[in-house]
């Protein structure tokens, strides 16, 4: 057998075990996942919430800390609500179960911010606890309109869902 010939043989189970590696690394479920698009159709879940901050007095005196309390606005989820409903693009699901993602509406005093995430971002991050930048992580998008001068609930969410359908309109066909 010629010296060649002996050298392909040797270095057949060093590329097999090669090819092997290869292939078990990219049929492991790493592939990389398609990335969310908003489509015509789709249910969003409405949340609309504000950050109350409150410091924590101790017999009278003040800590330097503060604690942070998750407040529901009603208000802000029904008017941006009637204003995804007249746009007619996505259907309102009335549980996080019917819906493909939640748009989180997120209150200031004279600003609005919407962010449209996964249902397990949601539960994690708002739900179980609280953390806005691990909410602004997920996030398939972030919309934030303000501050105005005069910051009705109305203006705001009138004006982020026209950011909101502004956004997805240049980005979709």
């Amino acid at each position: 057998m010629s010296r060649s010939r002996q050298n392909r043989y040797e270095l057949a189970p060093a590329l097999a075990f090669v090819i092997i590696i290869l292939s078990a690394g990219l049929s492991n479920g790493q592939s990389n996942p398609q990335p969310f698009r908003f489509r015509s159709g789709q249910s969003m879940y409405i949340v609309a919430f504000c950050v109350i901050h409150s410091p924590i007095l101790l017999e009278e005196v003040r800590v330097g800390q503060q604690g942070e309390y998750i407040n529901t606005d009603l208000d802000a989820e029904r008017k941006v609500r009637k204003r995804i409903e007249e746009w007619n693009y996505f259907k309102v699901a009335e549980k996080p179960s019917e819906a493909d993602f939640v748009f989180l509406v997120h209150l200031d005093d004279s600003s609005i911010e919407g962010l449209a995430v996964p249902i397990e971002a949601y539960r994690q991050h708002l739900k179980e606890n609280f953390d806005l930048d691990a909410l602004r992580e997920a996030a398939f998008g972030r919309y934030l309109i303000g501050p105005l001068k005069l910051p009705t609930v109305t203006r705001l969410s009138d004006r982020l869902v026209q950011q909101f359908r502004e956004k997805l309109t240049k980005v979709s066909p």
